[in-house]
């Protein structure tokens, strides 16, 4: 089959291009400029273009288009015109999923690494799994892959009701927040696209479930027909036993709970085995340890041993853009992440303070990501970043036609509502960066953050400096705008992309065509 893919350098669509690819099929594509993604699909063999226009249709069979590309693009007017199929993203994708067995991880947050360990572990033992994930796993150097394994296991994202394509046998839910203001006109329109998500797992199937999110927990009444596995992190009560120490109505359990520099220990519990298996995490976090918990849970249920599945996911370095040292230098060193809602801020900064030894400080480098979000959350953003010393805010970045102009409160705003000295507002990020270098110290931790190109600034930053050649200046007085120890995650070495975009995925659509994946 000829398949024409329209907006095939977003991060999804590459990542779909990929699995059609290995299939055999003859994939072309257009996007709105060059990119690293392109270059990449070139060289597995697809005919991509850097621009849109109808020739490139050619005589394909099927097109494929990211939601983040308007429909009234000259190749998809063609293309209903000559009678071609055209689907987006999440229904091509949700066709090949369909005719597997399929593992669907959703949630506000958390489902890019929990679905990224799930796809690791069934690698490692051998399940050759097919997978797509919304983030490029470190140790597989990608993002998708058609294993010949019976399994398939991906991403289900909430926004514009993809998750809603999928009909999965296994559903992991890592939790239900506020989020998409943009397209949901109200939480509980939200909740209801989860609900109907639950819904569409197969009878008899199984839902995988977070037992500490009391919003999930009351739509899960609404769900009838499916094994509900439940698992969360016993109350650190000091004893060994695992009856006292977990909830009832629990299924798995983490107890005796450690997070360091390094990551994290615990003890792994399941109901109605009596033994407890020792889990160790290259990953830092007490909302990665539940991560690893329902990643722990679905490979049991698709036939690996939770002793088995122990190892290699102790062995997991993560997922490009998620907590990802940049680099380092002058005694400084800067991870980037993708959060971009206030519950994923305030995690990572939760987790980075443990690599914070005094005298350094833990700086937040945030790019807010949509004016609707930012409304929306305010409140929330306001305290989502006490865990650091020093705030640096700079312009929201909202692409152009994702949702409707007018006034909304803006990132000045959230930094006087934090009335906190060491709070900034730095409108753009070559400002930011001038700032940081002029105030860091040796023993610092910067974390950047964003779904936009903010990324960009953490590479730029860890290769300034890596570039100086003594300590940068002694600190400002704390009220002025603008050493760590433990792990070594793994570095991405390759270059920024151009104008910020992601090499691997973040959803379905990339910086390429509108930054729709947040």
């Amino acid at each position: 089959m000829r398949i024409h893919m329209v907006g095939i350098g977003g991060s999804g669509m590459s990542a779909l291009a990929r699995l059609y690819l290995q299939q055999g099929h003859h994939v072309s594509g257009s996007d709105e400029s060059d990119s690293p993604a392109l270059r990449d699909l070139a060289a597995l063999g697809a005919v991509v273009h850097a621009e849109h226009d109808v020739r490139y249709l050619g005589d394909a069979d099927l097109v494929v288009t990211s939601s983040a590309v308007p429909a009234e693009k000259p190749e998809l007017v063609a293309a209903r015109e000559q009678g071609i199929p055209v689907l987006k993203h999440a229904q091509a994708l949700g066709e090949l999923f369909n005719s597997q067995r399929g593992i669907a991880v959703a949630g506000t947050h958390g489902k890019t690494t929990t679905t990224s360990m799930i796809a690791f572990v069934l690698e490692r033992c051998g399940l050759r799994p097919k997978f797509q994930v919304g983030g490029e796993l470190v140790d597989l150097d990608t993002s998708a892959r058609w294993g010949v394994g019976e399994w398939m296991v991906v991403e289900a994202d909430e926004f514009d009701r993809r998750f809603l394509e999928y009909r999965p046998e296994i559903a992991v839910l890592t939790n239900v927040e506020p989020d998409h203001f943009e397209y949901y006109d109200s939480v509980e329109e939200m909740e209801g696209a989860f609900v109907e998500f639950m819904g569409r797992v197969a009878p008899g199937g199984t839902i995988v479930a977070c037992a500490h999110e009391v919003r999930l927990s009351h739509l899960l009444r609404h769900v009838g027909g499916r094994r509900i596995v439940r698992y969360g992190i016993a109350p650190q009560d000091g004893t060994a036993s695992p009856g006292p120490t977990r909830r009832p109505g629990w299924d798995w359990w983490a107890s005796d709970v450690e997070l360091t520099p390094g990551g994290s220990r615990c003890r792994v519990w399941r109901e109605g085995d009596g033994r407890s298996v020792d889990l160790q995490l290259r990953l830092q976090g007490r909302h990665n340890v539940l991560n690893a918990l329902a990643a722990l849970a679905v490979c049991h249920l698709v036939g690996v041993p939770i002793a088995v599945a122990a190892g290699p996911l102790g062995e997991f370095h993560g997922t490009r853009r998620r907590f990802q040292l940049a680099g380092e230098g002058a005694g400084v060193r800067v991870y980037e992440d993708y959060a971009h809602h206030p519950t994923e801020v305030r995690v990572n900064l939760e987790a980075a303070r443990l690599l914070v030894s005094p005298p350094g400080r833990l700086w937040a480098v945030f790019q807010p990501h949509l004016h609707q979000r930012t409304e929306g959350l305010f409140d929330e953003f306001v305290r989502a970043f006490d865990a650091a010393d020093r705030v640096l805010l700079t312009d929201v970045y909202s692409p152009s036609g994702r949702e409707p102009e007018r006034a909304y409160r803006s990132s000045h705003d959230l930094v006087e509502a934090m009335a906190r000295p060491g709070a900034s507002y730095v409108p753009e990020a070559a400002a930011a960066r001038a700032g940081l270098l002029a105030e860091l110290r040796p023993g610092d931790v910067v974390v950047v953050m964003g779904a936009g190109p903010i990324n960009a600034l953490a590479r730029q930053l860890a290769d300034d400096l890596q570039r100086t050649p003594s300590p940068p200046v002694a600190p400002s007085p704390a009220g002025s705008p603008a050493g760590a120890s433990g792990a070594q995650p793994q570095r991405d070495s390759r270059p920024p992309s151009p104008r910020g975009e992601e090499r691997g995925p973040a959803g379905e659509g990339a910086i390429t065509e509108g930054a729709r994946d947040a």
